[in-house]
């Protein structure tokens, strides 16, 4: 990868670069966040991960976190289900229950 410059001509990584140059390039990464997933989705083209990014595409709804948060699909489930999704490994044995 290319390296930015500064105006004194050294080079450097950007801040997200630094961030995620020790994750391996096969490993995938989930982003959660409870706007719209393309606010984070972009992550994986910094290094080329693969990406699986929850979010919020309609809004509106009322409710409380927990139900919203079930609603979006942003729960703690939801976040396994999006990791497994990334990974041929074992599934997930011991998953949170919801209360």
């Amino acid at each position: 990868r290319k390296l930015r410059r500064d105006r004194r001509g050294v080079q450097h990584l950007s801040p997200i670069e630094k961030l995620l140059a020790p994750l391996p390039r096969d490993c995938g990464i989930v982003t959660v966040i409870d706007g719209h997933p393309s606010a984070l989705g972009w992550l994986g083209s910094v290094r080329g991960h693969r990406v699986e990014a929850l979010g919020v595409e309609q809004f509106g709804q009322t409710g409380t976190i927990a139900d919203l948060y079930r609603h979006y699909g942003l729960d703690a489930n939801a976040i396994i289900d999006a990791a497994e999704s990334l990974t041929t490994g074992a599934p997930v044995l011991h998953r949170k229950m919801a209360v």
